[in-house]
């Protein structure tokens, strides 16, 4: 599945829910524990300017919804391209909730 797949419509309406599998990236630490660093994180990006401030929650391990429905298609396709490269780079996991609107979780955080 491709990362752009999210928008796709016919994978709308055979999967409901589904994670980005980044390959085998999971930690090699004994102990490894996921720390809730507060609660989750509520984003409406209005324009690709708004990336920077739900970078900065991910940083700070907090889960993040993303609602990408008040976007243009393209600009949509800009932001989820860059969350999707933060959440990589920061070991963590990517879950379609509904049609445009995602779930960022930090390292050890699993949604099932």
């Amino acid at each position: 599945m491709g990362l752009f797949d999210f928008f796709s419509k016919n994978q709308r309406e055979t999967t409901p829910t589904r994670r980005i599998d980044f390959g085998n990236l999971t930690s090699n630490k004994q102990n490894d524990t996921p720390s809730q660093k507060g609660p989750v994180t509520v984003f409406h990006p209005k324009s690709f300017k708004d990336v920077e401030s739900i970078i900065t929650a991910l940083k700070d391990g907090k889960q993040t919804i993303v609602y990408l429905n008040e976007l243009s298609e393209n600009t949509a396709y800009r932001v989820l391209d860059m969350l999707c490269g933060a959440i990589f780079a920061l070991d963590g996991g990517v879950y379609e909730l509904e049609n445009n609107i995602f779930i960022f979780t930090p390292q050890g955080v699993t949604i099932k």
